[in-house]
C-alpha cells in the first residue's frame, strides 16, 4: 500500500461493469495507504440489496438523478448535490429513482476490492448492456469474505433488471 501523490483526470481510473452498473474506480486502499476507496457510479434506475457493511462507513454524493435511501428505520428521498452518510453496521438500501450519477467514499478502503472481484473490466465508458444476472453464490460469498451482510436481494424482473 502506499499513500503517496496522485492525480486523476475526468476520464481515469479503473472502470467497471458491475450488472447494470459502470462504476469507476477513482482512489483505492493501495492508493491511499488503506484511508478510503473513491468510486465513481452511474446506474440505470434500480436499487442495491438491503445490507449492512460491518467495516467501513460509507458516503453518497449525488451529482445527477434522484434516489431514496433507507438507513435503518429512516428514508429520505434526494436529488443532485444532496449528500448521505451511511455509518457501518446499520442496514440501509439505495433506491436509484432514476438513471444517476453519484461518488461512493468508503472509510477504511476495501469497499472497491468487493466490487472489483464482483465486476468486470468495462470494455467501453458506457452502462453495461441490459441482462446481466446477478451470480449470488458468488456475491454472498464475496459479500460475507468483506464484512458485508446481506439481508435481502432485490426483487428481478424477467428480464434480469432490478425493480
Amino acid at each position: 500500500m502506499s499513500n503517496e501523490f496522485f492525480a486523476l483526470d475526468a476520464e481515469g481510473g479503473d472502470p467497471i461493469w458491475y450488472l447494470q452498473i459502470l462504476m469507476t474506480i477513482k482512489a483505492s486502499g493501495d492508493q491511499t495507504g488503506g484511508a478510503l476507496g473513491l468510486l465513481d457510479f452511474k446506474t440505470p434506475a434500480g436499487q442495491t440489496p438491503l445490507h449492512v457493511h460491518h467495516h467501513e462507513d460509507e458516503g453518497w454524493y449525488l451529482l445527477e438523478g434522484r434516489i431514496s435511501c433507507t438507513c435503518g428505520d429512516e428514508t429520505v428521498t434526494a436529488g443532485p448535490g444532496a449528500f448521505i452518510w451511511l455509518p457501518r453496521d446499520v442496514p440501509h438500501r439505495l433506491r436509484f429513482e432514476t438513471e444517476c450519477h453519484l461518488l461512493q467514499i468508503a472509510i477504511p478502503a476495501g469497499l472497491e476490492v468487493f466490487h472489483k472481484k464482483m465486476g468486470q473490466p468495462a470494455p467501453r465508458i458506457e452502462l453495461p448492456p441490459p441482462g446481466q444476472v446477478l451470480d449470488t453464490e458468488k456475491y454472498k460469498r464475496l459479500a460475507a469474505e468483506h464484512g458485508l451482510e446481506i439481508i435481502q436481494l432485490p426483487q428481478w424482473d424477467k428480464e434480469g433488471a432490478k425493480k
